[in-house]
């Protein structure tokens, strides 16, 4: 459901409208906030904003990993709320307009990030926001709060993987690896994406966000920069105990191909042996010695014994 909320500056008082009081509401002094839930009509709940034509193809479409249009009449941005459902890395888009009196968030999803804003918004509004302004450092703040719960997530497969690495797993583990690190990729390049949105916000010079926010803004750079590079982190750290797993493999590997190699080179005289005494050729003496027999497996004990020598001396095996 689309639901609206002014709030006066003033008064330090806030109270629902209606849509189609919006405007008015602007036009006498105070700031709007508009979430539009994406059953509604997007362009309808806009009407009377003055905002750029494209907006409602900007918010219709699905920005993965975020997105920043400035518009002549309205800022747009695409920013990607992640989370973690069934498992596995969730990255949902939540839309933000920003125009002259008011701030529009869109969503097809239920969005905590915005449920965290509407839950803490009246304190900050009570206590310390001069303008419409802080509503979207509240959405930047919640935004980057998501980012550190999902990434912590993520560190706890990393490191669930790293000991079930050192055990015994079968190749199905190779699969839950390539799923995590492509994870953590798509998450490094949300953070990313929204730390260069931010930054973008916090710089350039604009009607629609107050520069007693911008520094503000600016400060939340810092955090989504540290978020990006312990998630670059946590990739490399994945990809190590992965060639640490295929280390250990190929260790057990060189040691059954040497076991194996041990034994071939055991069996190998003593099949040579067996097979010219297989040949049965009418005129081999050994054939008609009353001893040949015990001789054979004297000669072949004592052949064995040396090998095994040897081998135990060059620690071969």
């Amino acid at each position: 459901m689309t639901t609206a909320i002014a709030f006066d500056f003033a008064t330090k008082t806030s109270e629902p409208v209606e849509l189609s009081a919006i405007p008015d509401a602007i036009a006498a002094g105070r700031y709007c906030w508009l979430d539009i839930d994406a059953r509604d009509d997007a362009a309808a709940a806009l009407a009377g904003l003055n905002v750029d034509d494209a907006v409602t193809g900007w918010i219709g479409a699905d920005h993965r990993q975020g997105q920043l249009h400035l518009g002549q009449r309205c800022i747009h941005v695409a920013l990607a709320e992640a989370g973690i459902e069934r498992g596995a890395l969730a990255l949902r888009t939540v839309h933000v307009v920003l125009g002259h009196g008011f701030i529009a968030t869109y969503h097809r999803h239920e969005s905590e990030l915005l449920e965290a804003v509407r839950a803490n918004h009246r304190e900050d509004f009570q206590s310390v926001a001069e303008s419409g302004g802080f509503l979207l450092f509240e959405i930047v703040d919640h935004l980057i709060l998501g980012y550190r719960e999902t990434l912590a997530a993520l560190s706890h497969g990393v490191d669930d993987i790293q000991q079930r690495l050192l055990g015994d797993v079968g190749d199905g583990i190779l699969a839950e690896v390539s799923e995590l690190t492509r994870a953590l990729l798509e998450y490094r390049n949300a953070v990313v994406v929204a730390r260069e949105t931010v930054h973008e916000l916090a710089t350039r010079r604009s009607a629609y966000v107050p520069e007693s926010t911008q520094p503000f803004l600016d400060r939340q750079s810092v955090p989504l920069e540290r978020l990006a590079g312990d998630a670059a982190t946590e990739r490399t750290v994945l990809s190590e105990s992965l060639s640490l797993y295929m280390g250990i493999v190929s260790h057990r590997t060189n040691r059954l191909v040497n076991q194996l190699t041990v034994v071939s080179l055991i069996f190998l005289p003593l099949n040579f042996l067996a097979a010219v005494y297989g040949m049965n050729f009418k005129e081999m003496p050994e054939l008609n010695w009353a001893y040949g027999y015990f001789a054979f497996w004297a000669v072949t004990a004592v052949l064995v014994a040396v090998l095994l020598f040897l081998i135990r001396r060059r620690r071969w095996f």
